[in-house]
């Protein structure tokens, strides 16, 4: 049995193990597992347009409020359907399509963002605007602060290397006694694109540079160091948290390799899919890049514009950064959160679908059942929010090339190892006589007794294994023997 290594397109391809090729498999503990599909929950309703941000804000009293954003208004979504809280004084948003809403929470002060207009604070129902009329592309929370970034006001106009700090929502003011702050960076080029808590201070990015900001009190506030290298990120959404308060670490898509960042320095990380990636990510829209962190399986999704995709976000990899292996799992979405599982019994289901039948593809081990359960979920292109939490569906892993150049060999048998067994299963075999040759496609065999039995001289191998339903693979064992030889 050979284990598997992860889905490795820029390995060479004779490495036992590798997975040249995936569909919906991602990496787990384990080996590798079929990714689970969208499942649409009790929130059925669609919003109104397409969704450009969206966030699960937490309250001090454990409560959580979910909103979501159109490029003219902003929603909160309850059990069943969507409230509209645009604001009440200044009508619809101007944003356009490019437009994406960023939320932070504040105590229980939910704020959003999206620079067009001027930033939204709201406590319960309504959004309504912030006093002193700040506008900024990016909001974070970091302790009893508040860090806006690439902002537009009053005082010192449209600043995309701006920062901001204050600990009122309300006042944005720069004063000493009040704790409010702001300042430039300019010793590196571009506006910033990125900011995320980091333990008890923040690393604000540029397109090709980090800082880390530390809070120090009177009289600076707020101290920011430029990190030494050239090493930045397209967007707030390609940067993800995976660390603790004590133990922070961000993982994040940079512009030539995607990252570690554990404090010291940024660590690439992307080995094995970088340059498949990046040729595969459109650049005229990597600002669209979405990573969404999937906290019980340790994955991270990477979300990203596909050069085929016209700049729809279309595909998706998948790290985990447990094993340090890769995945995938594309679909096309607008927008991707963390989303708080309100959690059902199975009596509640008959109150929510007339049978089983009526979603079927909802697997009995789902974290759908289990309250407050943080769970990756997506909005489709019909608007609509689905966690991703449902059975598996028609899924691919195709290994690399076995053989030789000198002998010619014969495949009898490919036996997987499945800890988890699909509901069917089926193998193509793939052969060349030199490895720079096309492939030609042989034969289709269904999975019998836990294995593919085939017959195929060659001197190249290479079999994809599709799986339906639910399942997960650690290793393979490909049955082959040099001719002339038992």
């Amino acid at each position: 049995m050979i284990p598997l290594i992860g889905y490795s397109p820029d390995v060479n391809p004779t490495i036992p193990g590798v997975v040249v090729d995936c569909v919906s498999y991602v990496p787990s503990i384990r080996g590798m597992k079929s990714a689970r599909s969208p499942v649409t929950g009790t929130l059925t309703s669609a919003l109104a347009a397409a969704c450009v941000g969206a966030a699960a804000l937490r309250k001090l009293d454990g409560t959580t409020r979910f909103f979501a954003g159109t490029a003219t208004k902003l929603y909160e979504g309850s059990s069943t359907s969507w409230t509209d809280r645009t604001r009440a004084v200044g009508g619809d948003y101007t944003g356009g399509v490019d437009t994406r809403w960023r939320y932070a929470q504040f105590g229980n002060v939910s704020l959003a963002t999206n620079k067009t207009d001027t930033m939204q604070y709201s406590s319960s129902g309504a959004f309504a605007n912030i006093t002193g009329g700040i506008k900024a592309a990016i909001v974070e929370t970091v302790g009893d602060y508040i860090v806006a970034c690439d902002t537009n006001e009053a005082t010192y106009t449209d600043s995309p290397n701006r920062w901001w700090v204050t600990p009122d929502y309300a006042n944005w003011t720069p004063a000493i006694a009040d704790r409010i702050a702001t300042g430039i960076l300019t010793s590196s080029a571009g506006p910033i694109t990125a900011c995320r808590r980091f333990g008890d201070g923040a690393i604000i990015y540029k397109d090709r540079s980090m800082y880390i900001g530390t809070f120090t009190g009177p009289p600076f506030i707020f101290e920011v160091r430029e990190i030494p290298g050239s090493v930045g990120t397209h967007c707030q959404e390609s940067v993800v948290s995976i660390g603790t308060q004590s133990d922070p670490r961000h993982i994040f898509i940079g512009y030539e390799d995607i990252y570690m960042f554990d404090g010291a320095r940024p660590t690439p990380i992307g080995g094995p899919v970088r340059e498949a990636f990046f040729n595969d990510l459109n650049r005229t829209y990597s600002s669209k890049c979405i990573a969404r962190h999937d906290r019980f399986n340790a994955c991270v999704y990477f979300y990203y514009p596909s050069t085929t995709g016209s700049g729809a976000v279309d595909k998706c990899i998948v790290y985990n950064y447990k094993t340090d292996k890769w995945g995938r799992d594309d679909r096309t979405i607008e927008a991707s959160v963390e989303y708080v599982q309100a959690g059902y019994t199975y009596d509640d289901y008959g109150t929510l679908y007339s049978t089983y039948d009526t979603n079927a593809n909802l697997s009995y081990d789902s974290r759908f059942w289990s309250s407050g359960a943080l769970v990756p979920a997506i909005f489709n292109t019909s608007h609509v929010v689905q966690t991703l939490t449902g059975a598996s569906g028609t899924c691919s892993i195709t290994l690399g090339d076995v053989g030789s150049e000198i002998d010619y060999n014969t495949l009898r048998r490919v036996q997987p190892r499945f800890l988890t067994k699909p509901t069917s299963a089926t193998m193509t075999n793939y052969h060349r006589a030199e490895l720079g040759d096309s492939l030609t496609t042989d034969t289709t065999t269904t999975m019998a007794n836990g294995r593919f039995d085939v017959l195929k001289s060659a001197r190249w191998h290479r079999v994809k294994v599709e799986t339906v339903g639910s399942s997960e693979i650690s290793d393979m064992r490909m049955d082959i023997v040099t001719e002339g030889e038992e």
